[in-house]
């Protein structure tokens, strides 16, 4: 019995022995791992900037540099009207004409007194000119050579009278015919061929469809920093087109508190369509350009980004809470927690967390 528990042991014994061996042998064939590698992420320097510029869009609407109400000076029955809504007519092109029977037929009767007058006025001179030569001879009286001269002056300043209203008679007769100003077309026609109008009364509308331009209204603090002859861009029906600013006014509109710019436009426009002007306006600030991918949602409204900062180990990755003073389609300015010239991680953000070892791969 107790030789049988001996070899019992015995063999308890040499398990034990035999399979720490086989531990000891397979533990020396494990090879020990090496570190894992560091997440790699590209990185860019933050530096601090003190201003910013923001398109800014101000709607405006398109109007001709000229635009003209024609209209007779003197009222009369209109005779003819020579264009419709849409002509276009060249600078000095006859437009409308005025009933002028009546200045004729004035205009006749003053030419054919004053011929009567000249005649008279001969007839007076030679006269004057007898009685001096009797004079001399002593065979007239001074009475009726002075009353000679007196007649021949008289007749003469009716002569003077009459050359006056026949160019008065003249001048009516030019302003009866209404000539364009300036080339362009005929926007409105208020008036037909046989109606009577007064002085001042609107026939026609002219446009000049030279060079339109564009009124906008600005901000007085944005128009104050700029220049006649500055190139700017307006949109109009999804078309960008360059234009000129060409004026602006020195008051404010009263309606709007605007201060009015013109804008010349490059090429045709319909008059009365509407176009938007794109302007730069710059804003003081500081803070820092990071991409919008960078951006990470934080706490209470407020974004983080990450940034990798020195440590023994090399760099690791801290968080830093940002908030955002503008954005567009592909990057932010931001202000917040980080210093200037922080590492911000601007790529591979997503696959650290704050505390991890990274390697720097940029920036």
């Amino acid at each position: 019995m107790l030789s049988g528990t001996a070899a019992t042991i015995a063999l308890a014994i040499g398990l034990v022995a035999g399979a720490g061996a086989l531990i000891s042998a397979r533990a020396t064939d494990v090879v020990i791992a090496d570190p894992a590698p560091r997440t790699p992420v590209a990185t860019r320097v933050l530096t601090r900037v003190d201003s910013y510029s923001v398109p800014r869009r101000f709607t405006g609407q398109v109007e001709a540099q000229q635009s003209t109400a024609i209209a007779f000076e003197q009222g009369g029955t209109v005779a003819e009207v020579l264009v419709d809504e849409g002509d276009t007519v060249a600078e000095g092109a006859v437009l409308a004409r005025l009933d002028t029977r009546a200045l004729t037929a004035r205009q006749t009767a003053l030419r054919a007194a004053r011929g009567a007058l000249v005649a008279r006025a001969e007839l007076a001179r030679l006269t004057t000119e007898r009685q001096e030569a009797l004079e001399d001879r002593g065979f007239a009286a001074t009475q009726r050579l002075d009353e000679a001269r007196l007649g021949l002056a008289e007749l003469e300043a009716l002569i003077a009278e009459t050359d006056a209203s026949l160019e008065g008679v003249a001048i009516d007769l030019d302003k009866a015919v209404i000539r364009a100003p300036f080339a362009g077309r005929i926007a409105d026609r208020m008036v037909d061929t046989g109606a009577t109008v007064g002085a001042g009364q609107s026939l026609l509308t002219l446009l000049e469809d030279a060079a339109p331009q564009m009124r906008v209204g600005l901000p007085p603090k944005l128009a104050a920093g700029l220049r006649p002859g500055l190139a700017v861009t307006v949109e109009m029906e999804g078309r960008t087109r360059a234009g000129t600013l060409v004026h602006l006014r020195p008051d404010l509109d009263p309606a709007t508190r605007t201060r009015i710019a013109l804008v010349r436009l490059d090429g045709a426009a319909l008059f009365g369509q509407t176009g938007t002007l794109t302007l730069d306006e710059t804003v003081a600030t500081d803070g820092a350009w990071v991409p919008v991918t960078a951006l990470r949602d934080g706490v209470r409204g407020l974004w983080t980004v990450l940034v990798a900062v020195p440590s023994d180990a090399g760099s690791v990755v801290a968080e830093e809470a940002v908030e955002i003073l503008y954005a567009d389609e592909t990057r932010a300015l931001v202000r917040g927690t980080f210093a200037d010239g922080a590492r911000l991680i601007e790529s591979g953000a997503h696959r650290v967390t704050p505390g991890q070892a990274v390697q720097i791969i940029g920036g």
